[in-house]
């Protein structure tokens, strides 16, 4: 079962194991593909906005994935998600669609995008 909106999650992170999810960033559509050894598999990467009193704002990214080994059920993976380019920008996309992300967050990272493009 995947994590929704209001729930309590445990990751453990600076002391703290429960945070609340504020915010759910995910792609239009899990990705499906084949694999040999995993066979039909889905994953299903996203981007959480967790708060906890003591902390306002982490980004938690994760990832759930279903494949022939757990009999199509979908499993909360163990490790960071693996993402290329275009599956990053869209979970930002739709991150910045969801207000995760401060003004002045987002004008450091336009600066820094900037300077970035410059070289």
């Amino acid at each position: 079962m995947t994590a929704k909106i209001r729930n309590t999650v445990h990751p453990r992170y600076r002391g703290i194991a429960e945070w609340e999810v504020r915010g759910i960033a995910q792609l239009a559509q899990p990705m499906e593909y084949y694999d040999p050894v995993q066979g039909h598999v889905r994953y299903d990467p996203r981007v959480l906005w967790l708060r906890s009193p003591e902390h306002s704002k982490v980004l938690w990214f994760t990832y759930w994935i279903s494949t022939n080994k757990t009999k199509g059920k979908i499993k909360w993976g163990q490790g960071s998600p693996m993402l290329e380019e275009t599956a990053l920008l869209e979970l930002f996309r739709d991150a910045l669609a969801k207000d995760f992300f401060s003004k002045s967050f987002l004008k450091k990272l336009n600066h820094e995008i900037g300077n970035a493009l410059k070289e």
